[in-house]
């Protein structure tokens, strides 16, 4: 199975392939850094950096970081096929400008070719602390949505350092407590709820430490359940 590992910069992406790694050691699991402005942390099987760096990219077309960021992916489509590797489990670290590998036709072109190749899911790591109100909540799970339309794939979405905070929001607790709120920002949120009929949120909050290698056993079973009759994610 491929694994895409998507999420905003700062979210843990990174430390959760280099924990997951060893987590399904036990399996023929293997990484594929996607990032090209970033070496990798972890041993990575094929990496996009041995083919475009975007700080040669800066020199060499003479831009700043965010349109040299632009041409790094879309010089890096030319590689796919040498960035897709085989094995029980898969893991794509994308880019920390999580934009670029969903708003750019080249970033949904290389999530369309790794798909092409096995089942593929998405994991979409959020920060729990930036999840942790009920404003950013909604929205994180507007963009788990996005993120499914964008690329194609089931999404699950994954609330990463629960070291940190207690999170403890759940979509029932979350219409509660917009029902209560007034204002136009109020029920505007409120209506955003119904996004998460197309998350896997519905079914149960995955909440990990991919510092401390927690949670890990549901993040398993849910990529897992994605495409098994055998569960339904909850």
């Amino acid at each position: 199975m491929n694994v895409l590992v998507i999420g905003p910069a700062g979210s843990g992406k990174s430390t959760f392939v280099r924990s997951f790694l060893e987590y399904l050691k036990d399996y023929d699991v293997k990484a594929v850094n996607l990032d090209p402005a970033s070496d990798p942390i972890y041993e990575a099987n094929a990496d996009v950096r041995e083919f475009v760096r975007t700080e040669d990219v800066m020199r060499r077309f003479g831009l700043g970081i965010n349109g040299a960021l632009i041409k790094s992916v879309e010089m890096a489509l030319d590689h796919i096929d040498e960035l897709i590797v085989e094995g029980d489990y898969v893991l794509y670290d994308t880019p920390g400008q999580m934009e670029l590998f969903l708003y750019l036709k080249e970033g949904i072109e290389m999530a369309r070719r790794i798909a092409e190749k096995d089942w593929t899911v998405a994991l979409f790591i959020v920060d729990s602390e930036v999840a942790s109100t009920p404003e950013n909540y909604v929205s994180i799970l507007a963009q788990n949505a996005v993120i499914s339309l964008r690329t194609g794939v089931p999404t699950v979405t994954v609330f990463n350092k629960t070291d940190v905070i207690d999170f403890d929001l759940t979509p029932s607790k979350v219409r509660d407590m917009l029902s209560k709120e007034e204002g136009v920002l109020a029920e505007l949120l409120e209506r955003l709820v119904d996004f998460l009929e197309f998350t896997t949120a519905r079914f149960r909050s995955i909440k990990i430490s991919a510092l401390k290698g927690e949670g890990f056993d549901d993040v398993l079973s849910a990529i897992n359940e994605i495409f098994c009759s055998c569960g339904d994610l909850s």
